[in-house]
């Protein structure tokens, strides 16, 4: 898949909008799987991407699960396993992510370090506190 798009680059001012308006053509090329943005130069657009971890991915599915129990969706946890084909331990165990600072929740799903911890380390228990959470991370 190759998208194009063809045209100058091109900076306009709108005075009345107060707004600078910046077109750049690009071409989006798909390899591997992945989608790679082209400059008019030729060169790659580099991009930092987001690492898709373990703990990211359980992340969201805790508060998506949750979402569905607040919902009654499910009437308790136990249905909730036997729905997704999971052991209910698991799923409870999962669910306990959610529970984590907001803070601590923000800096893993931004794919920033956390101290070297992985989802084992998160689904064998943390502090109950948020700042004891953060003192164990060494931030604060």
């Amino acid at each position: 898949m190759t998208i194009e798009v063809t045209g100058e680059r091109k900076r306009t001012y709108h005075p009345k909008e107060k707004i600078l308006e910046i077109f750049i053509p690009i071409r989006l090329i798909r390899r591997g799987g992945r989608t790679h943005i082209q400059t008019p130069d030729g060169e790659p657009l580099a991009l930092e991407p987001i690492e898709d971890t373990a703990l990211m991915r359980a992340l969201a599915q805790a508060h998506l699960w949750l979402q569905k129990l607040e919902d009654g969706e499910f009437k308790n946890v136990k249905a909730l396993a036997t729905h997704y084909q999971q052991n209910e331990s698991y799923v409870s165990r999962i669910l306990r992510l959610t529970m984590l600072s907001p803070i601590l929740q923000e800096k893993i799903l931004e794919g920033e370090s956390i101290g070297g911890r992985t989802l084992a380390d998160f689904m064998d228990g943390v502090q109950a506190l948020w700042k004891d959470q953060l003192k164990l991370l060494q931030w604060e």
